[in-house]
């Protein structure tokens, strides 16, 4: 790029950079940018030095604050580009006075140059390319950063090393998709938007720390983002709307300010000595438009803003001062006053400045995200108890060098005091005056420890299992407990309160059940924990609460989904203890939630997904070590995937988005131990939620295609190596042939062994998780029977060099057995793996009652066929025993030349075939050749006189018709309802995602378990118009589409579909 360089003194030299300043050929700052109006200002980041931008001088110029004047920089000159520049839509600036900024001329520009007398021109290394004007900004220590949108990656460029008029790429990240903006904070975090949420990463581990609902969804401009984080408090700014949150403690924002203006600037204010932040928004008019500042109160929804203009402008002249940068650290404003620029040190207390301006009687809230109504007094202590509690001070009570103090002032210069008598365990509240206002006695005098007031001025109280927070109410002039929470087993420590919310205990209090219901911002805090607690509990008192609360989520969602579509996490977070209690919750949460439109997107779209394609729109953040090898690597990539696409091309087809009701039901919780997630893993809803129930419809076979797609098949596949690996081996060497020798066979045997043990250590990591659970799954049966024996055959063999055929056969069988299951997971195999399984599971029962009555006539056929010499009846003839072998066996006469029967008898010697019911084993086996047709074992018995025989044919009789001819009829009639019953895919889903949980739970590392890609939120996915339409007439014809249930979602679906015919139907 052609530059010209207006020259004051070029004797400085252009690297020494960092010298002192000297005053050498000053400059009239009046006279800046040739005497023409700024248009741009940018402040660095630890404001030291300021840039200045002229539009119509198309000037840079650089400026310093020195001995409380603003000067232009003397060490440096004007800068003015050569190329014209039509257009500077950003400029950010550095305290080495490193300048970049966005434009257009001709195209799309990003220039970096050094503010000096020689004006360095400094290069990308790498360079950044194809950039759409991209958010850039330097952090305090000097480094660039560059998101580029179009990549999704953040680019950081470093200044540390000596400047050689380059800035080489430090770090590299890659972002997953629908990342709209990204910011690295000072304090080592990530902040990253999609279209309506906030994601909160750490710099270091790339994990993810909380996520936000912005509460809007507005157009969105690159570069227009801000955030800011200070302590507990965190303000989003995007366009003219604005969202505070309350740090990892709320999903939703507890405020939402929407601005009117063009170019919208915040900053947060902290004012330590009063605990109170502050926040100032002000816009950057265009034109001679009067600019609006504004000073809100955070922490006081019932105060409304106080104009802070007379700040800047104090007197009421012509002239006034235009806001564009203001430094909360050293309290310096910097702006334009009749376009040039102007300086303003600030000395002020801003808590003093807003309670000396704000109306005393105000009580008009701000827009509340939630858009609720609040009465005057809504925000009480309760709610600063409940919504923002003082977490430090309680759990500071669990300090041993923590001192009580028997007489507390309250706090903001209130006139009322707290008084403790540790002797009594009395609680008093005084006026200055020392006249007591009401007093409250504590709990046994024994058990108290220590107590703290909180920043509410409420009084918290440690005994030796409970933890009391007290409170006085100005109202009803008496003191009130706000909160107990008392622990059943164990004392209390510090780890209980290390959340940032209050433990919620068995016995929630009267009011915060009462808040739930009333005000969305306490079901959104302390839903997940409270819902649990009523369902667990078996006092009615509690268990009543349960319908209210899920009625009241469920009518959030239905009013606004876009917006109240997080609250049904606290149902879908608790699905597990409702499928166990009360699972009539479930199969109307499914019904109601049938199918459920993507709220930001429920039109019908033209593209070439696939039916059924599931994706999330969570963030996942890489870092990658970017190289010219990665480069190149990457370039391939693109090229053969694109080309790829283009020869097999891609059907376009109508399709609409639809999301999953069932709200982090996959994810995991954040905080974990890794080496105790490595051994005992916490299950997540999805693990034991493994019913027909969840995966009737759409909703469950969309989660389980999601995490088949992410991690699910990959491990399924490596597993299924890893086993076939095994398989052969053990084959191979147990195959009888001649051609391996001995050393080949040990070889072969040793290697069965190890992967024998390989799959062991994970059958034994499923038995000691859950012990009950492992014994009752089949699934788990045929593994350990197949890898046990496997190894035990082969540990045999390399011993003694010979193994028995018969444990060989036993184990080659279990081992093909279970190579045939893998073929479970596929559907054209695993529809009837579940109705071969899930039918002996409903007929188990019967088939016991079978087996008893087979084992009864087994047992009385012994009794009365049985030989009287058990022990060797067929070396010992009795021909009075009717049962011995030798009297049953065949007879045969010796007939001479001439056909004369002989007197001479042959006898066929006796086998044990001959009388098998001389044992009872055996008799059961002669018994079942009986059931299945084969009559040799009665053969011998022939109808007589006797009592024996005459009883024998009874049984017979009875046998046959009881058994054969009734039970097996009955037992094919029951197997025909139980296959109907079984004959579904929510059978083989249910399947399919016991596999799945299986590879969660033990395959993957706890920190895997914790990625948001493969463990989201949200899970959407997209269906054909054409198959949806289908879908949903079957379900209107099996009476699964209830109307009733959410009809504006249901007939908006009809709608978009244009199922008019099922419309009229739902009419009639």
């Amino acid at each position: 790029m052609g530059d010209e360089i207006i020259q004051i003194d070029d004797k400085h030299d252009k690297h020494d950079i960092d010298n002192e300043i000297v005053s050498h050929n000053p400059r009239d700052p009046h006279n800046a940018h040739n005497g023409k109006e700024i248009s741009h200002v940018s402040l660095s980041p630890n404001g030291k030095y300021i840039v200045t931008y002229s539009k119509d001088d198309k000037s840079f110029e650089g400026w310093i604050v020195k001995d409380s004047k603003l000067i232009l920089d003397p060490q440096t000159n004007i800068y003015k580009s050569k190329e014209y520049l039509i257009y500077l839509h950003a400029i950010t600036v550095n305290d080495k006075k490193i300048v970049c900024y966005t434009g257009y001329t001709n195209d799309f520009i990003m220039h970096v140059f050094q503010m000096s007398n020689g004006h360095r021109q400094i290069k990308l290394n790498p360079p950044s390319q194809n950039l759409f004007y991209p958010p850039i900004y330097f952090k305090k220590s000097g480094n660039l950063v560059i998101f580029d949108e179009n990549n999704n990656s953040i680019s950081v460029y470093s200044t540390h090393d000596k400047m050689n008029d380059e800035l080489v790429l430090m770090s590299f990240y890659k972002l997953s998709n629908y990342v709209k903006e990204v910011i690295i904070d000072e304090n080592n975090n990530i902040w990253a938007t999609s279209s309506s949420c906030l994601f909160h990463f750490d710099l270091e581990t790339l994990q993810l720390k909380f996520s936000y609902s912005l509460g809007f969804a507005e157009p969105y401009i690159n570069g227009t983002m801000t955030v800011i984080s200070k302590e507990n408090s965190i303000v989003v700014k995007q366009l003219d709307n604005i969202a505070i949150f309350s740090k990892g403690s709320s999903y939703f924002p507890i405020r939402n300010i929407q601005i009117e203006g063009y170019n919208i600037k915040v900053e947060l204010l902290s004012c330590e000595m009063q605990n109170n932040d502050y926040l100032l928004v002000f816009d950057i008019p265009i034109s001679n438009k009067n600019q609006n500042i504004n000073l809100y109160c955070i922490t006081d929804i019932n105060k409304q803003p106080v104009d802070a203009s007379m700040i800047f402008n104090e007197n009421e002249s012509k002239n006034k001062f235009i806001l564009y940068e203001y430094n909360t650290e050293s309290k310096e404003a910097f702006g334009l006053v009749d376009g040039k620029f102007s300086y303003k040190k600030l000395d002020l207390n801003w808590h003093e400045f807003f309670e000396s301006h704000s109306e005393e009687d105000d009580y008009v809230c701000w827009n509340n995200y939630l858009g609720q109504t609040f009465e005057v007094d809504c925000y009480n202590n309760d709610n600063d108890t409940y919504l923002f509690p003082d977490m430090e001070n309680i759990r500071s009570l669990f300090s041993k060098e923590h001192k009580n103090i028997t007489e507390i002032n309250f706090n903001n210069n209130q006139t009322y005091k707290w008084k403790i008598d540790p002797e009594k365990g009395k609680f008093s509240v005084y006026t200055d005056e020392e006249k007591e206002m009401d007093s409250s006695d504590g709990f046994k005098r024994r058990d108290l420890k220590r107590w703290k007031i909180l920043n509410n001025n409420t009084l918290a109280i440690l005994y030796y299992k409970r933890v009391v927070i007290l409170e006085y109410d100005h109202n009803d002039k008496e003191i009130k407990c706000l909160y107990n929470f008392l622990k059943d087993k164990g004392s209390l420590n510090i780890k209980d309160f290390s959340g940032p919310i209050l433990p919620i205990g068995k016995c929630p209090s009267k009011s915060l059940l009462k808040n739930i219901l009333k005000d969305n911002i306490y079901l959104e805090k302390y839903g997940p924990t409270l819902l649990p607690c009523l369902i667990k509990s078996s006092e009615s008192y509690f268990t009543c609460e349960i319908d209210p609360i899920y009625n009241k989520i469920t009518k959030l969602v239905k009013e606004n989904p876009e917006r109240n579509l997080k609250f049904l996490s606290i149902i879908t977070l608790s699905m597990d203890d409702l499928y166990e209690k009360y699972s009539d919750y479930v199969t109307k949460f499914n019904s109601e939630m049938f199918m459920v439109l993507d709220p930001s997107n429920n039109s019908i779209e033209n593209y070439g997904h696939s039916h059924f394609s599931t994706f999330s729109k969570e963030i996942d953040i890489t870092k990658i070590n970017y190289s010219k090898i990665f480069r190149f690597f990457q370039y391939l990539f693109s090229l053969f995937s694109n080309a790829f696409r283009h020869l097999i091309g891609s059907k376009a087809i109508q399709y609409i988005t639809l999301v999953v009701p069932y709200m982090n039901f996959s994810c995991y919780p954040l905080e974990y131990s890794w080496w105790k997630e490595l051994f005992y893993p916490r299950p997540n809803v999805f693990v034991n939620t493994c019913k027909k129930e969840f995966y009737t419809n759409w909703n469950g076979e969309a989660i389980i295609n999601f995490k088949w797609k992410t991690f699910g098949r990959i491990y399924y596949f490596i597993i299924w190596l890893l086993f076939m690996i095994f398989l052969v081996c053990f084959i191979i060497a147990s195959y009888p042939t001649n051609s391996l020798n001995e050393e080949i066979q040990i070889k072969l045997y040793k290697t069965s062994v190890a992967f024998g043990f390989y799959h062991l250590i994970f059958e034994l990591r499923q038995f000691i998780w859950n012990p009950k659970k492992y014994f009752l799954s089949i699934w788990n049966l045929f593994d350990l029977s197949a890898y046990l024996s496997v190894t035990i055959a082969s540990i045999y063999w390399i011993k003694y060099i010979n193994i028995p055929y018969w444990a060989l056969s036993l184990s080659c069988l279990l081992l093909n057995l279970k190579f045939l299951l893998f073929f479970r997971i596929f559907e054209s195999f695993g529809v009837y793996f579940a109705i071969i399984f899930g039918v002996a599971k409903r007929v188990f029962s019967f088939l016991v009652v079978l087996a008893i009555i087979i084992a009864s006539f087994a047992y009385s056929f012994f009794l009365l066929l049985h030989p009287q010499n058990l022990l060797d009846s067929l070396n010992a003839p009795n021909p009075n025993d009717p049962n011995n072998p030798w009297s049953l066996s065949n007879t045969y006469n010796q007939v001479d030349e001439n056909g004369n029967i002989l007197n001479e008898t042959l006898i066929q010697v006796p086998s044990t075939n001959t009388n098998l019911f001389y044992s009872y084993p055996t008799s059961l086996l002669a018994t079942y050749l009986f059931l299945t047709g084969n009559q040799n074992s009665i053969s011998p018995w022939s109808p007589g006189s006797s009592p024996e025989n005459t009883t024998l044919f009874i049984l017979l009789v009875v046998f046959s018709f009881l058994v054969v001819i009734y039970l097996m009829n009955l037992f094919i009639g029951l197997l025909n309802m139980a296959i109907e019953k079984d004959n579904d895919r929510a059978s083989f889903l249910t399947q399919k995602a016991e596999v799945i949980a299986e590879i969660e739970i033990f395959y993957l590392l706890p920190h895997q378990r914790r990625w948001k890609s493969w463990f989201p939120e949200v899970i959407y996915y997209t269906v054909e118009v054409e198959k949806a339409r289908i879908y949903i007439k079957e379900a209107i014809n099996k009476g699964e589409w209830n109307m009733k249930d959410w009809p504006e979602m249901k007939q908006k679906i009809l709608k978009r579909l244009n199922i008019e015919d099922a419309i009229k139907n739902f009419n009639n």
